[in-house]
């Protein structure tokens, strides 16, 4: 019965979504959900015969995709017509619900069916599965004409962040409220490196590590300071620096540098000589109005050499055969999506290694008892900014990608609410669980690039064709209009989450082990029943 309940939830919700999207967003959205309901009703099920398994699961299956076309169609032929616009196409309607109601079918009953395989095989065809999803959505997304992908790359952007924010926050049980200046150095480096405004063109590929490197000096410069700190106290000191870091790339726009001896200490005694400058005048970051363009990266390709032609722009001749530069359009998020994928499965790679060594051993000891862990040698100072650094380079790799995507820079993105969106993300997956981390950036981030953006277009397209015309009053119709805006409300909506995750599910979506264990020590505890006389003579007895 639980599985049957948690089918109409996603049913439900999936048949909602369609109403934001409509078209083909039914295919791709009963996929997913086949794929999430598959992995919520695993837990919740005894390792038996795989066909045993599917068939047991196969009628949630069938509720949920049922409940998802039937929102679809509904959709289709009468919301369509409330918001203005004409029902899809009689083909879309029929093999995109087909193709949802299937994927929704096949997906829960085969992640279901693969719990009954041993443990070890099991988590092999899971990731097969879930690899070959991954690879195959914005091929899915361009044919279906959607355009998720470019907003998913900025969602995976928020995830590499808050890998690296788990690091600090998960593994070393510091908390960090300014994280988000590492993402603003690791762009700034990028766009100081590679932009036309200062007439440097450095390689992507070696900026990007650059850019990381610079990240973890200066994850190592705050560290430093902050060792005798804990607690609220060690959040206030990483609030202040994020808040320092965007207000100093907003004000470097007029610097100079002179050598120190012969421009302030000779003068000093009365012995004048010339003072040597270095710069003058420097606008280093262009201020408000930020770096751009920004250079993208590109990948070599190999063809014949064109006829009478030796040189071209972007392309080099080599002997009978010649080397074209692809560099990456912003018009083609495909080659962006597989590029941040690359970086995550390396971060991912990089973090696991780093959790189950010796030095993510001594971050987890730090966070459970720093005074116990000194004792049994580790050192809290070399640990500490090991942390610090380590945390803030995954936030260099980010910055460098972000500002080469976007090919340009702001101040404005790197305020105190980009510090605190990173942190949600680790706190809504689960803390010091990099699974949790990366389904925790992608239900955030989506539903702020994505849905909230696709639900105002709703709303709006409702109140026009609706409520609005039966309004006389233009003052009351411009007021609600303007305040029928989901976006205006994206804080209080990520506050609410907070609260609700908060209350409900303390320890997150996929939590930690050890943490879920520490939030529900009290009910997992076995009930001692208190003595009576009763029981006390028996036991006498």
């Amino acid at each position: 019965m639980k599985n049957i309940r948690s089918g109409i939830t996603f049913g439900i919700v999936g048949g909602l979504l369609t109403f934001l999207f409509g078209g083909w967003s039914v295919a791709v959205i009963g996929s997913l959900m086949g794929v999430g309901l598959g992995m919520v009703i695993i837990g919740k099920l005894e390792r038996k015969n795989p066909m045993q398994i599917a068939l047991s699961v196969l009628p949630t299956a069938l509720v949920a995709g049922s409940i998802l076309v039937l929102f679809s169609l509904y959709q289709n032929n009468f919301v369509q017509e409330a918001i203005g616009k004409r029902p899809a196409a009689v083909n879309i309607v029929l093999y995109g619900n087909l193709i949802g109601f299937l994927g929704a079918v096949l997906f829960t009953t085969l992640l279901a069916g693969m719990h009954g395989l041993p443990a070890k095989q099991e988590q092999q065809w899971r990731m097969i599965l879930l690899a070959m999803l991954v690879v195959a959505f914005p091929f899915i997304d361009k044919l279906t004409a959607l355009r998720w992908t470019a907003q998913i790359i900025f969602a995976l952007i928020f995830v590499i962040l808050g890998l690296g924010l788990n690091i600090v926050v998960g593994y070393a049980g510091l908390l960090d409220l300014g994280y988000a200046a590492f993402f603003a150095i690791g762009a700034y480096t990028t766009g100081m490196l590679s932009s036309g405004a200062h007439n440097i063109h450095i390689n992507f590929w070696l900026v990007i590590w650059i850019a990381a490197a610079m990240a973890a000096i200066w994850g190592f410069m705050l560290g430093a300071p902050t060792l005798p700190l804990r607690g609220d106290y060690l959040a206030i000191v990483t609030l202040g620096f994020g808040e320092i870091v965007p207000v100093l790339f907003k004000n470097l726009i007029n610097v100079t540098i002179k050598e120190p001896f012969t421009c302030w200490i000779l003068p000093m005694f009365k012995i004048q000589t010339t003072c040597k400058v270095f710069v003058e005048n420097f606008d280093l970051t262009l201020g408000e109005k930020g770096i751009s363009p920004i250079g993208r990266p590109w990948f070599p390709f190999f063809g014949n050499l064109p006829t009478n032609v030796n040189t071209i722009h972007g392309q080099w001749a080599i002997g009978s055969k010649w080397l074209y530069i692809g560099e990456f359009e912003s018009s083609n998020p495909i080659t962006w999506y597989f590029l941040i994928i690359a970086i995550i499965l390396l971060s991912v790679f990089v973090i696991r290694r780093l959790r189950d060594s010796r030095l993510g051993r001594s971050w987890m000891a730090i966070r459970e008892d720093e005074l116990a862990a000194a004792q049994m040698g580790i050192d809290p100072v070399k640990t500490k900014l090991a942390a610090f650094a380590l945390g803030a380079t995954f936030s260099g790799f980010a910055g460098a990608f972000y500002a080469a995507y976007i090919s340009g820079i702001f101040p404005s993105v790197f305020d105190f609410s980009a510090s605190i969106i990173i942190l949600c993300v680790v706190i809504l997956g689960g803390i010091g669980n990099i699974n949790g981390v990366i389904v925790g950036g992608l239900v955030l981030m989506t539903a702020d690039r994505l849905f909230l953006p696709a639900l105002k277009d709703f709303l709006a397209s409702l109140l026009t064709h609706t409520i609005l015309p039966s309004i006389s009053d233009p003052v009351v119709q411009l007021a609600v209009k303007d305040n029928a805006n989901p976006i205006l409300y994206r804080f209080l909506l990520f506050g609410l989450t907070l609260v609700i995750m908060m209350a409900v599910r303390p320890e997150g979506l996929i939590p930690n082990p050890q943490n879920r264990a520490e939030l529900h020590a009290e009910e997992e505890a076995p009930v001692v029943e208190a003595e009576t006389p009763k029981t006390k003579k028996a036991k006498k007895g």
